[in-house]
């Protein structure tokens, strides 16, 4: 599997203890679940605690990570 780029352009998340904040994702993928339309995921990590979550991304980001 080719070695993707790393993401560059951050996207308005809410964190998991509630804030919006302006991150850039570590890796975004696509989820397409059989006979629908997919949506792409971003993996972040929250600055205070360091936790990674999930968060759905805008369709026009680019996959990266």
């Amino acid at each position: 599997m080719a070695a993707r780029e790393p993401c560059k352009n951050a996207v308005k998340v809410r964190t998991p203890s509630g804030k919006e904040l302006e991150l850039i994702p570590r890796k975004v993928w696509q989820l397409t679940p059989s006979g629908r339309k997919g949506v792409k995921v971003g993996l972040f990590q929250d600055p205070e605690t360091g936790k990674f979550f999930r968060q759905k991304v805008p369709d026009d980001y680019p996959l990266c990570g």
